[in-house]
């Protein structure tokens, strides 16, 4: 039975792997990892008995085949790097290829003559075999002492506990590795395969067969005639690779039967012609090993160049760099010269989006515009006209707001936007409510303070300031909060025109950093949340400016109104008008000083008169009636006079919120240029990240530095490879 089925493996084509049926013996195992699978790879450290070496064993052998160890040790660490599991598939092995019997004779002659050999043999060849065991045999010389007795045995168990690791009902794929080094024993790697792999066939024993049998870098040691010679001839069909001892050498010849039995002589015969394959290859392993090594060296420097191109300070500086950029390119998109529709939208689609931010709280600044008080003035506005429809439609058919209906972005949206907030600031009014509380309100602002009695003056800037102070602010809110959203959405629009940069005509005209600062952007996350946050705080500051401001003007005005609705005054510039005295230049003597004299008295009377002016201008626009005009303030004139004192709030309202249209105008668009010129190159130069950017940085750099340091100790081990070959003696000369 075991015959035939040798045949008819020899005689039909290599064996192909196929999953066999679920459920079956040969199941394939599950997956290991690497860890796992350098367990299962132990090696055994024995001592046997001392025995004088073969005279066929000579020192290089044995000089080779430690090498050999120390090697594949390096590589086995290193085994994930690409090409090093190549190079370890051509180190060879005597692949055992006979029945229990002839191995167990071969592996005793291997282990040496010594009192447990045999027994040792017996446990590494054992029936009930299911995995492909690899033997690391190496002759550990003389100097390991006498092994006898209670140590022994204690050898015997360990290697019996190191096979129980290859005995049991389901077959495996990987080999197990063991390495047993005695005094008198053979120097070669010997590998057992499963009795199954040689008596049936399946998935999982022909492709364990294809892997060690059918691998280019195996020696076959066929120890049997007949089916176990017809499958060494499967897979080496001219027998270059294959040795036949012990009964398959007597069937060849039968004058070397005694000599090729599976003893010492067969031994010794395998041990020379497996130094000599290493000795035959070591040059091709050195050659691929220093090509792994300068596979890795050029790895290890690329990652120490990003290591360093990665560190926390060159980060920085590199940030700073691309901010400067992007602060130039948002000074041209803004200009006017975006050519792109990045970020373009209609008024209505923009004032849809800034009123969703609004409600998600990402408007507002840090510090002086809470999101709650932004998104309160926003919806304060958006109400007056029944939602955000409703303002856009206003604005677009009411007021005709220039390009309402176009998709805009860079300068003309910036365009649009002043003429927005411009209308905004316009549509704030008193509060009704706050009218119609004027008289409780005045008498609550009466009484009698440091200065004496409170006249009309001030109870009027009093009721000023409770009625015009809150509606002005949050409309004031609103508009800080739409200049700041609009310039913090310029970040797309400036991102896409210095990608316009990278080709075409354009590229001509401006420096070739914008590109390149772009692709820094792209490639660096970090770079570009360092840029952003840097740019956001840039706008915020100039927010907040804008807010200053607009809060100065609507405090003082609120506190004095009669300043703001005076009517100003302009001097006499006519040079047609002849001076009324001489001046003493053109006299002399007392003339001189009488014409001075005179010139005094005429500067304080000028003076006298511009305030008498003045304050009659004043008198006449307070609103107030004449018999209110410096007068204290009695409750029972109230219900007759406070009509007066209304008509004059809701005049200064108006005034006062036409000032603040002009204001938010004007500061807005002076804030641009002061974006564009100073606070961006001021916020660059200034960037830190925050703590948790920080963090980011120097885990990011700590983590590269760890994949550099693991590419030095993986190239350090192939350098000690290489190393370890040409001190040898094996190589001669390198490839």
């Amino acid at each position: 039975m075991e015959s035939s089925a040798a045949e008819q493996r020899a005689s039909s084509a290599p064996p192909t792997k196929t999953r066999p049926p679920l459920g079956s013996e040969a199941a394939p195992e599950p997956k290991r990892s690497r860890h796992e699978r350098q367990q299962q790879q132990q090696h055994v450290a024995t001592n046997a008995t001392p025995t004088p070496a073969r005279g066929g064993g000579s020192s290089s052998s044995k000089n080779i085949t430690w090498v050999l160890s120390e090697v594949r040790g390096h590589l086995e660490e290193i085994a994930d790097v690409e090409g090093v599991k190549t190079v370890l598939d051509r180190f060879p092995e005597c692949v055992l290829v006979g029945g229990i019997a002839a191995r167990r004779e071969l592996v005793a002659a291997l282990l040496g003559d010594h009192g447990v050999a045999v027994s040792a043999a017996a446990q590494l060849v054992a029936p009930g075999q299911r995995q492909p065991v690899v033997f690391e045999l190496r002759n550990g010389g003389d100097d390991l002492g006498r092994l006898v007795g209670p140590e022994a045995e204690a050898w015997l168990q360990s290697v019996t506990k190191a096979m129980a690791q290859a005995l049991g009902q389901r077959l495996k794929t990987e080999p197990l590795r063991l390495r047993l080094s005695a005094a008198g024993c053979a120097s070669l790697d010997v590998t057992g395969l499963p009795d199954r792999c040689t008596q049936s066939s399946s998935a999982m024993t022909d492709g364990i067969c294809v892997r060690h049998l059918g691998s280019s870098s195996s020696i076959l040691v066929c120890l049997e005639p007949g089916y176990c010679v017809e499958l060494c001839r499967h897979f080496d069909p001219q027998l270059k690779r294959t040795v036949l001892l012990g009964a398959a050498a007597a069937e060849e010849d039968e004058y070397t039967a005694a000599m090729t039995l599976c003893g010492s002589a067969a031994a010794t015969q395998l041990e020379r012609r497996f130094a000599t394959v290493c000795r035959d290859r070591a040059p091709i392993w050195l050659q691929s090993l220093e090509r792994l090594e300068a596979r890795l060296a050029r790895a290890q420097g690329e990652a120490r160049e990003v290591e360093r191109r990665e560190h926390p300070e060159e980060l920085l500086q590199k940030a700073r760099a691309v901010g400067t950029s992007f602060g130039r390119a948002l000074e041209k998109v803004i200009s006017g010269t975006p050519g792109c529709m990045a970020g373009a939208l209609t008024l209505e689609e923009e004032l849809a989006e800034f009123a969703a931010a609004a409600s998600k709280g990402l408007c507002g600044g840090d510090g002086f515009l809470s999101p709650q008080d932004a998104n309160s003035a926003i919806a304060d506005l958006f109400a007056s006209f029944e939602g955000v429809e409703g303002y856009a439609r206003y604005l677009r058919d009411e007021v005709r707001v220039p390009c309402a209906d176009m998709r805009l972005n860079g300068g003309a949206a910036w365009q649009r936007l002043l003429s927005e907030i411009e209308v905004a600031m316009r549509l704030a009014h008193p509060p009704a409510e706050a009218l119609t509380g004027l008289m409780l309100n005045a008498i609550r602002a009466g009484g009698t303070g440091i200065h004496g009695h409170a006249r009309w003056e001030d109870i009027s800037s009093k009721l000023m300031l409770g009625i015009a102070y809150g509606p002005l602010r949050q409309r004031i809110r609103y508009v800080v909060a739409r200049v700041i959203w609009v310039l913090k959405n310029q970040k797309a629009t400036v991102s896409e025109w210095m990608a316009t940069l990278s080709d075409g005509p354009a590229a001509r005209l401006y420096s070739p950093l914008f590109s390149e600062h772009l692709r820094i952007l792209r490639d660096y996350p970090v770079v570009r949340d360092l840029v952003f946050t840097a740019f956001d705080s840039a706008v915020a500051s100039v927010g907040e400016a804008v807010l200053r401001s607009l809060e100065g003007t609507l405090m003082a005005a609120c506190i004095n109104p009669a300043i703001m609705l005076r009517a100003s005054t302009e001097p006499s510039l006519d040079p047609r008008k002849a001076a009324s005295i001489p001046t003493p230049q053109q006299q002399t003597g007392k003339a001189a000083q009488a014409a001075k004299a005179a010139r005094v008295i005429q500067a304080r009377e000028r003076v006298a008169q511009e305030m008498r002016k003045r304050e009659r201008a004043a008198a006449g626009n307070s609103g107030l009636p004449a018999q209110l005009l410096d007068r204290v303030f009695e409750p029972d004139d109230g219900v007759k006079m406070l009509p007066f004192v209304e008509v004059k709030l809701r005049s200064a309202f108006g005034v006062l919120a036409g000032i603040l249209s002009n204001q938010a105008f004007a500061f807005s668009d002076t804030s641009l240029a002061n974006l564009c010129r100073r606070e961006v190159d001021e916020a660059m130069s200034k960037m830190q990240g925050s703590p948790q950017q920080k963090a980011a940085l120097h885990a990011k750099h700590k983590e590269l530095d760890g994949v550099a340091q693991q590419v030095e100790q993986r190239l350090e081990k192939l350098r000690r490879c290489c190393t370890t070959l040409r001190t040898a003696g094996v190589v001669v000369t390198s490839a």
